[in-house]
């Protein structure tokens, strides 16, 4: 028996929602798990793309345990909400989605354009909307099921 009572992020297809968050100034979007697997991405981008991508943003996701030591806390007291990289030309954007998830964002402009910040709210948005249909289940359990 799943843990879930609910349909989860690698059970449905969220490719449209992901695509909602296209235009003014997002390129691109994936929805990973928190050990860097794709779970869904925008129209556009070819599967080595979305990979890597995944790869990198729950690496970039799983510094807060490095973090912690720096912080002098345990990880679960630096749970990371978003994080904005700013590349000058184009912002990317990354944040818990839910439980086992990541939400990655790619946006033209830098961090204090307004399609930056439309790009957030939209992202957050989705976000909340969606809520635990974002999880990703624990491989570990869902391979012993």
């Amino acid at each position: 028996m799943s843990e879930y009572q609910h349909a989860t992020a690698d059970m449905a297809d969220l490719r449209p929602q992901l695509n909602a968050l296209l235009g003014e100034g997002v390129i691109s979007a994936v929805l990973f798990s928190s050990d860097g697997l794709a779970l869904a991405a925008t129209d556009g981008l070819g599967r080595d793309e979305v990979e890597r991508s995944c790869a990198a943003f729950a690496s970039v996701a799983a510094l807060q345990h490095t973090f912690a030591d720096c912080c002098r806390t345990d990880p679960e007291n630096l749970l990371l909400r978003y994080q904005i990289m700013d590349f000058t030309r184009y912002t990317v954007l990354l944040m818990s989605a839910s439980r086992n998830s990541g939400l990655g964002v790619a946006v033209e402009g830098d961090s204090i354009g307004q399609n930056v910040q439309l790009a957030l709210s939209k992202a957050l948005k989705l976000i909340k909307a969606l809520g635990p249909v974002l999880a990703a289940r624990d491989r570990r359990i869902h391979a012993q099921a």
